[in-house]
């Protein structure tokens, strides 16, 4: 039976149905890929080349408002992130993460496979796993906690700095909590960290950080593109390991046998669940001039100055126009031009390292054989609308000799 699409297309309806907003999307697009949601007063933009356009274009500015929630701003640090930094500031501070980012690239494969390995270890007896705490999160925790330069040896001092900055990237999506004592621990956190990391600077990102005065002049920069940085670490390839083995194990020895004589495969799986799968739903920009975009996309579209935009990443992904079939999860997919990790100039500069987290972790993984989903053992979501994704995946499995 077809999902029936609620009468009203707006951000509030396809809030409730963040589970499965696919149908909404559809909605969406076949009505208009630019469409003026008039209870925000703001664009909902669902087609891949409109949001690619937008991305691309310094007419449009990133905003640390959520349209649904415009104070996330006042919050400090939210607003120092380098996600709401543009121009010329926002390419130097890319700069200082690209070159570290890139050499640690080189390194991290074995370090990742090793954290990977003991998650399977851990869980070895029992046959059953639960992917989300014992596996994509202790990948994702320890992998961007080591190249952010922190202290490894107190695995609960990680586990609880990890929920903090749960809350503090909930509140920079635009979902809030009543309590945000979280993000200020978390602060705390990184200011002691700093004091520490300036009499032994080493080659981790935070020491990059500090090196770069001219580009972090402050500390508030500084802690604030720090815990940027170990959140959306983290979410990338938390979400993808926890959400995309539930696309995988319909055909999970058939991949499995595939990858063992195709390695290269594994590749091309990672990129069809960062499409399938992708992290952040939407970004906000705000129109810093008036922009009419009616000649490229039939109608009436002129986006007015200080018009904030949502652009759903998601949706341009399973943009039919770009990409056949949608829906199918299909691993031999090329090209596959997602936009998992957004466009243009503030495409995520931890792009190459997320992968290669995503890559060793599904070549670990793929160690286990039959493996299913948990009888009477439902998945839990994620109440963020924005970042969605599983709190809580079981899976019961085999183990290979």
């Amino acid at each position: 039976m077809q999902k029936k699409v609620p009468d009203k297309l707006n951000l509030l309806a396809l809030r409730r149905q963040y589970k499965d907003p696919h149908p909404f999307y559809n909605a969406l697009r076949a009505k208009d890929c630019l469409f003026f949601d008039e209870t925000i007063q703001s664009w909902l933009v669902t087609g891949h080349k409109a949001i690619t356009l937008i991305l691309d274009d310094p007419s449009f500015r990133s905003n640390p408002g959520s349209a649904s929630n415009p104070s996330s701003v006042q919050i400090s640090p939210i607003g120092k992130q380098m996600l709401f930094m543009d121009g010329e500031h926002h390419q130097s501070v890319q700069k200082v993460m690209l070159q570290p980012l890139a050499q640690m690239a080189k390194k991290m494969p074995f370090q990742i496979r090793s954290i990977a390995q003991q998650a399977i270890e851990t869980v070895y007896l029992k046959k059953e796993m639960e992917v989300v705490s014992e596996f994509a999160s202790p990948i994702s925790l320890f992998a961007i906690a080591s190249i952010l330069g922190m202290p490894m040896h107190n695995e609960d001092e990680l586990r609880q700095l990890e929920h903090w900055s749960d809350t503090f990237g909930d509140v920079t999506s635009g979902y809030f909590h009543d309590d945000l004592h979280d993000i200020k621990n978390l602060e705390e956190y990184f200011r002691h960290l700093i004091t520490m990391k300036r009499r032994t600077l080493s080659n981790d990102l935070l020491s990059a950080f500090i090196q770069a005065k001219d580009i972090f002049p402050e500390e508030d920069d500084l802690v604030a593109n720090c815990m940027m940085v170990f959140a959306a670490g983290r979410i990338t390839t938390k979400k993808l390991l926890g959400n995309g083995i539930s696309l995988l194990m319909p055909r999970w020895e058939e991949l499995r046998a595939e990858v063992q004589v195709n390695p290269h495969l594994i590749k091309l799986l990672g990129e069809e669940l960062l499409r399938m799968v992708t992290p952040t739903r939407y970004l906000i920009r705000e129109a810093v001039r008036d922009v009419d975009l009616s000649s490229l996309f039939p109608g009436n579209h002129l986006i007015q100055s200080g018009q904030k935009v949502l652009l759903f990443l998601e949706a341009a992904d399973y943009d039919p126009a770009y990409f056949p079939q949608p829906m199918f999860f299909d691993p031999h997919r090329r090209p596959n031009k997602h936009i998992a990790f957004g466009y243009g100039p503030h495409q995520c500069p931890g792009a190459t390292l997320a992968r290669v987290e995503i890559q060793t972790a599904l070549e670990v993984l793929f160690s286990l054989s039959h493996v299913k989903p948990k009888p009477h053992a439902p998945q839990v979501w994620n109440p963020n609308p924005n970042l969605g994704g599983f709190t809580s995946n079981p899976v019961v499995f085999d183990v290979s000799q």
